[in-house]
């Protein structure tokens, strides 16, 4: 536990934990379309070994994949935090680091947005991107940075 510990205040809170987040948010999202196509079904799978040791040792399998993929992400998202907000981290509440989350967040939107048009994947993959992965993602990175700050 200290190693974990000392990995993440070593490093940056995107780096560390942004990319692992990601890809539990990812998972946990497309578990939720099989909940809502058949809720009963989806919840008795979760009682049923065979359905659950598979899918947990898919996800430890997936979890080093969604890493790597989430570091270019992560890595952006670090240097926007490192631009405009690391400076002003440590006096601010925890309120404005939450805005700051946001923010940071809300600067993928072009990004994504672009990407959305260029593909034709519609609104619903902006919205899933942008709300689902992207956000929560950097509001948490940002209040593990700022209480890396107070400390």
């Amino acid at each position: 536990m200290k190693l974990f510990k000392n990995f993440i205040y070593e490093n940056s809170a995107f780096i560390s934990i942004g990319s692992l987040l990601g890809t539990l948010l990812f998972t946990l999202s497309f578990h939720s379309l099989m909940f809502f196509d058949d809720p009963i079904r989806f919840l008795h799978g979760l009682i049923t070994p065979h359905i659950v040791f598979p899918m947990l040792l898919a996800f430890v399998f997936i979890l080093p994949f969604g890493y790597f993929i989430g570091l270019l992400p992560a890595l952006i998202s670090k240097g926007l935090f490192e631009h405009f907000y690391v400076a002003k981290i440590g006096s601010v509440s925890f309120s404005r680091a939450t805005l700051y989350g946001l923010v940071i967040g809300l600067m993928w939107s072009p990004i994504i947005l672009i990407l959305d048009l260029a593909v034709g994947a519609g609104l619903k993959f902006f919205l899933y991107v942008e709300f689902v992965l992207i956000l929560p993602v950097c509001l948490v990175c940002t209040w593990l940075e700022w209480s890396k700050a107070m400390t």
